[in-house]
């Protein structure tokens, strides 16, 4: 609250003396905030800030790795679909040869964000390839979508996050069994052996 002074001059007969009187102004008068108030304001929504953003990285963290399993999954079940109709019973080696279009132009088994390999899709980069221990089971002339390498034995699907602790903090794989597995440390699974089956 701030004081003033009030000049009130009182001059009367008997007296002819100036008095100071004082005067209190209202916050209205004044018009505004203080700077103390306005620092009070900005360190409750600083406060609010850091605790609100390491929430929501968290749940964007998990998000992404929720969709990555999913994408495991699509990829075994396209796989499953190659393997059955076009593949002669062999799977594809790369994501390109699932999103191949059949020559009647029907779409292939999988679509964006698994379309390529090295795609990135909810801050994860895909990849499909022979498994380790794979043997050619056709070639790829003979497969229905002229696919550009031979259908396989066996193959291994992986994503992993494209930055670790800031997209995701796991990396999954898939492989012929259906089995989705997971590394902790985010990096690239070449070989399902390396990592652990997500439970």
């Amino acid at each position: 609250m701030a004081v003033g002074l009030l000049v009130v001059s009182t001059v009367t007969e008997k007296s002819s003396r100036v008095r100071l009187c004082p005067v209190t102004r209202s916050r209205a008068f004044e018009g505004g905030f203080t700077i103390i108030e306005l620092l009070i304001v900005v360190a409750i929504i600083a406060i609010l800030a850091a605790i609100a953003v390491p929430q929501l990285l968290g749940a964007r963290l998990a998000a992404n790795e929720t969709s990555a399993i999913g994408s495991m999954r699509t990829v075994h079940s396209a796989q499953a679909s190659y393997a059955a109709t076009c593949g002669r019973s062999g799977y594809a080696q790369s994501l390109d040869d699932l999103a191949r279009s059949l020559p009647d132009g029907t779409p292939g088994y999988v679509f964006a964000p698994l379309s390529a390999n090295g795609e990135v899709g909810s801050g994860y980069a895909s990849t499909v390839f022979a498994g380790p221990a794979a043997t050619v089971v056709a070639p790829a002339a003979e497969t229905c979508n002229n696919s550009a390498s031979p259908s396989v034995s066996d193959f291994v699907g992986e994503r992993h996050p494209v930055g670790i602790g800031m997209t995701g903090n796991r990396s999954f794989a898939v492989d012929g069994t259906g089995t989705i597995y997971q590394r902790l440390d985010g990096a690239t699974i070449l070989d399902v052996s390396d990592a652990t089956p997500l439970r």
